[in-house]
């Protein structure tokens, strides 16, 4: 498995939009059926700061996925509601 971390920071006064995007992204990338799961994260000593966290089936998926008009409208609505802090991507070790 394969993850995706997206560090923003989200206008105070765009909190509330923000959460809903994740709301929907959630929903809408259960029906990917590469995509495994998705959470957020808030920076308990940040406020709006946020850590979207995604895993995926493998590289290829996500690969996939980040070329996908989807996550360019994540991208840009990012842009629209805060700033994009950092992408990165790693890779899950089960045990």
């Amino acid at each position: 498995m394969v993850g995706l971390e997206i560090l923003v920071k989200i206008q105070p006064e765009k909190r509330f939009e923000f959460i809903q995007t994740f709301e929907f992204m959630t929903r809408s990338n259960h029906k990917a059926r590469d995509c495994i799961g998705q959470t957020l994260f808030e920076k308990s000593n940040e406020p709006n700061s946020f850590l979207w966290m995604e895993e995926w089936k493998n590289n290829e998926s996500l690969g996939s996925y980040r070329q996908t008009e989807r996550f360019r409208s994540l991208l840009g609505a990012i842009d629209v509601l805060g700033s994009l802090v950092k992408i990165r991507t790693f890779t899950l070790i089960e045990e």
